[in-house]
């Protein structure tokens, strides 16, 4: 009779536990949007709640790549690490005019830039 209560009470608590992990699984008051592939969940994390719309990462998205062709096009003979620097340098202000309320940090400009520039056709022939 003891066992019975006992598995009684074990099926209860396992009842509780898995309602419980259901509960924290679920996303609570959060919607769900357009997360392109994590890159507002991971790169622009500097985008508030209330920022991070799908034109807003659109935005972001296109200016830091017209902001990578501008260099590829203008210093073609210079080495990548100049370019990667001036698109940084470039990119950053062009995204301050986008008035968002904090700055983008480098690292995940870095990403952004380095995945433009892999989109872009090759301007090296023997690739």
């Amino acid at each position: 009779m003891g066992i019975i209560i006992f598995q009684y009470i074990l099926l209860v608590l396992l009842i509780v536990g898995i309602a419980y992990f259901m509960y924290l699984i679920r996303e609570k008051e959060e919607q769900i949007k357009d997360d392109y592939y994590g890159i507002t969940y991971n790169l622009l994390t500097f985008l508030d709640d209330d920022e991070s719309t799908v034109e807003n990462v659109k935005k972001v998205l296109r200016t830091v790549r017209e902001c990578v062709n501008f260099v590829e096009e203008n210093f073609k003979n210079e080495s990548n690490i100049e370019k990667e620097e001036k698109a940084i340098s470039i990119s950053k202000e062009a995204i301050e005019n986008l008035n968002f309320n904090r700055e983008i940090d480098d690292e995940s400009l870095i990403c952004i830039i380095r995945l433009a520039t892999a989109f872009m056709k090759p301007t090296n022939e023997n690739l």
